[in-house]
Formats: C-alpha cells, sequence, structure tokens
C-alpha cells in the first residue's frame, strides 16, 4: 500500500475514533480562530480578507437593521462604511458568551464586543452583541448568517445573568 494512501487511512481513523468532545473542541477553536480573524482584519480595514469569514451565501443584518444578501453584497457595503465614518475604527477582541453546536456541520454563537472611531460619535465606545451562524462546508467554517445589535446604554442591566 502506498504511503500516502496509508497516512489517509491512519488520519481517517483518528478521526473517526476521537471522542466526540474532542472534534467539537477543534470546532470551537476553528470558529473562535474566524472571529480573531474578523477583528484582526475589520482593524486593519483590509475587507477582502475579512470577508474570508463568509460563505459566499452569506446574510448580514447590520446593526441599523440592514439586510445584506450575498458575499459581495456585505464586502461593498462594509468598504462604503470603512472608506467613510468607520476608516478610523477599532473593534475590541470579541467575546463568545455561548457557542450551541446544533449539528456537527452548524453552530450558533452570542458574540459581544466594542467598536471605537465612529467619526460620527467620536470618543464614544459602542457595545455589540452579535448572533452568528456558523456552518461548515467542504470542510470549513465560515460565517452563514449574522445579525448585528448595538447594545444601547442601560439595555445590559437587563440581561439576564
Amino acid at each position: 500500500m502506498p504511503t500516502s494512501r496509508r497516512l489517509l487511512l491512519v488520519a481517517s481513523f483518528l478521526t473517526l475514533s476521537a471522542p466526540a468532545g474532542a472534534r467539537a473542541k477543534t470546532d470551537e477553536d476553528e470558529i473562535h480562530a474566524l472571529l480573531v480573524a474578523h477583528t484582526e482584519q475589520w482593524n486593519l480595514h483590509d475587507i477582502e480578507a475579512w470577508a474570508e469569514i463568509l460563505h459566499d451565501d452569506a446574510d448580514w443584518v447590520h446593526w441599523g437593521g440592514g439586510y445584506w444578501r450575498g458575499k459581495e453584497q456585505i464586502k461593498a457595503g462594509t468598504k462604503e462604511i470603512h472608506r467613510t465614518y468607520y476608516q478610523h475604527s477599532r473593534m475590541s477582541p470579541q467575546r463568545v458568551e455561548d457557542l450551541t453546536f446544533l449539528s456537527p456541520d452548524i453552530a450558533l454563537a452570542h458574540v459581544r464586543s466594542e467598536l471605537t472611531g465612529d467619526e460620527r460619535s467620536p470618543g464614544v465606545t459602542f457595545q455589540y452583541r452579535k448572533s452568528a451562524l456558523f456552518t461548515r462546508k467542504a470542510g470549513s467554517w465560515r460565517i452563514r448568517a449574522l445579525h448585528n445589535t448595538r447594545i444601547r446604554p442601560n439595555a445590559i442591566a437587563a440581561d439576564v445573568q
């Protein structure tokens, strides 16, 4: 048996024999890594690289209620805001409040972050909560749908702890 085929069989066996928790942990790590990349690319204002976290058929509801459909429309809208009032914005590291695997290839995350540098509101830090639906296609996790909500002042006090 050729070496490459033998390695493939061993890797397949190890993957299938790994405890479900070990596989989920790897998936969880991949999703966390996507959020780190999302933050880093946002802060570099590199929207082409930032959009790599999205599936081509992604949907995005931004904090103002607009609904962008598809990676290209999401990129176009995000490029425009980074060309204008978000050109000096900075996103804080995103914090996962919860991550639930709805199936082996679908995960729902609720994520918190802050944003500074909105030129329309100098000196203000905005807090956000996102609902992100991650799906795995062709072996890669990406965002399929995201809803971003700006948290109003005093709204956090109403959060269930």
